[in-house]
């Protein structure tokens, strides 16, 4: 599965939402949503920040809660912001993050007189509108069409490397038995395939947050597997038993033992 920028109502899709990069960031430098919850001094709320992390989040004005978070983070969160490659918290949610408005929808103003001897503006406006697209065209046939990808500036924002370090120390995880898939990433779910058997026990290096499909809710996190066929992929980590024992009643969807991904 492949992720776009903008949705049918023009809303960022969590994997290319610097917001979202951002506050998914934070979650994984703390240990969690409850864990970073609690370390902020219940600035913001585990399900606040779960729905941060799934792209809902103020639109509208920057919040007091995104102010005190991004107040907090910036004096006890080192590599905030510039570990998660977005911006602050406060520079990338209200209004200013919000789609920009149709140009058929934007106002123009009324054309002023030219003066005596000049062109009016919309002439020369219109001039300028040619020039610069036969210079365009001009540039996409020297380049053979890549060019053309340097005047685009609404493109997708790069997705941030996966962190892929934990403590040193790998862990035994077993899946369930209906087995687990994995993926290449978590954040935008591409690369399915490989899939690790039920009951079978594999090392696994660190935990990564990435709620990006509601299957692997509650916790959200994700594992690093480093065994067999399987190492370097993602497996949703509610897919082991994580210290359960089969046939009795689910404990626990994540194994907190294992290190958060840095």
């Amino acid at each position: 599965m492949s992720s776009t920028t903008t949705d049918a109502h023009g809303n960022r899709n969590p994997a290319d939402d610097p917001f979202v990069r951002q506050i998914v960031w934070l979650v994984n430098a703390h240990g969690g949503r409850d864990q970073l919850s609690r370390t902020s001094g219940n600035r913001v709320s585990p399900r606040t920040l779960d729905n941060w992390c799934r792209g809902r989040y103020p639109r509208n004005a920057v919040t007091g809660a995104v102010r005190e978070l991004d107040a907090w983070a910036l004096e006890n969160s080192p590599g905030y912001p510039e570990a998660a490659g977005a911006p602050r918290l406060v520079e990338t949610c209200g209004p200013a993050s919000g789609p920009a408005a149709p140009v058929e929808d934007a106002v123009e103003p009324a054309p002023e007189a030219a003066p005596a001897g000049e062109d009016p503006p919309a002439a020369r406006a219109s001039w300028r509108r040619r020039w610069v697209a036969a210079a365009a065209a001009l540039l996409v046939l020297a380049a053979g069409g890549t060019t053309a990808l340097l005047l685009r500036e609404d493109g997708p924002d790069p997705i941030p490397p996966l962190p892929s370090t934990g403590d040193g120390r790998l862990r035994p995880e077993t899946t369930g038995s209906l087995g687990a898939n994995t993926f290449a990433d978590p954040r935008t779910l591409q690369g399915q395939a490989q899939p690790i058997p039920p009951d079978t026990t594999v090392e696994v290096r660190c935990r990564y947050y990435a709620p990006s499909i509601p299957s692997v809710t509650p916790d959200g996190f994700w594992y690093l597997v480093d065994s067999g066929e399987w190492a370097g992929r993602w497996s949703p980590a509610n897919s082991f038993m994580n210290g359960d024992v089969k046939g009795e009643p689910t404990l626990h969807n994540t194994d907190f033992d294992v290190p958060v991904c840095r």
